[in-house]
């Protein structure tokens, strides 16, 4: 049987930890080791429209 995983969200994730740790994004995304510039678009909204 084929595993499947959801794939995560990123931007809650992110502001989750931000959230939780008290931190700015720059701070989060540098924890984490996320690029900055792949949280919090406007990609998957613009698609939706």
């Amino acid at each position: 049987m084929e595993n499947v995983y959801s794939k995560i969200d990123v931007n809650a994730y992110v502001a989750k930890y931000m959230d939780e740790n008290g931190c700015n994004l720059d701070e989060a995304c540098e924890e984490l080791g996320i690029d900055p510039s792949t949280v919090f678009t406007n990609e998957k909204n613009e698609e939706l429209s």
